[in-house]
């Protein structure tokens, strides 16, 4: 995956319960299973939208190398997590690097969006808590707009000769957006 919940740790997309203890609580598990749920659907949609169709595969192919070559390093021994080596590779990982804290964003955005409604066969509820809910929409807004500003910083550098990838952005990840949604 490009990321995972250590990016919802602290900060502006702190999210309560979401931890990395070797002994997690219910809550936690509960809190760190949604996220990387939400990672999983939208990662593909994200990457194709900022890297066009050809690219996504070969970097999310890259990604699922990745994973595998870290799990068995966890299977064989403790060891840190393994960065695969060589030239291609490490072409995907610089661009891997500059698409992390967007796409944190983007993950952020839709959790918010969801986050105090649970569909049921009758329809949406609200959740219950002893907290007081308020509209998420001025985070969404903020959380939006501060991922088209590392967007943008990204197509710069997809522009610039440093990039060694052809890359087709959708332009829907480079328009701000307001609480007015104009």
């Amino acid at each position: 995956m490009l990321i995972d919940v250590s990016y919802f740790l602290a900060g502006p997309r702190h999210i309560a319960n979401a931890t990395l203890a070797e002994l997690p609580s219910q809550d936690s598990i509960a809190v760190n299973d949604t996220i990387v749920a939400y990672i999983k659907e939208f990662q593909p949609l994200f990457l194709s939208s900022m890297l066009g169709n050809k690219l996504s595969k070969e970097v999310t192919d890259y990604l699922e190398l990745l994973d595998q070559e870290n799990a068995e390093a966890e299977e064989d021994s403790e060891e840190e997590t393994i960065v695969a080596a060589g030239e291609e590779e490490s072409k995907y990982e610089s661009l891997c690097k500059l698409l992390r804290e967007p796409f944190a964003n983007y993950v952020f955005f839709y959790i918010l969006r969801d986050a105090n409604t649970q569909a049921t066969i009758k329809g949406l509820v609200r959740l219950k808590c002893d907290n007081t809910y308020v509209s998420p929409i001025q985070r969404q807004v903020s959380t939006w707009n501060d991922m088209v500003k590392k967007n943008r910083e990204f197509v710069k550098w997809a522009s610039s000769k440093q990039c060694p990838f052809t890359v087709s952005i959708d332009s829907n990840l480079l328009t701000p957006i307001n609480t007015f949604n104009l």
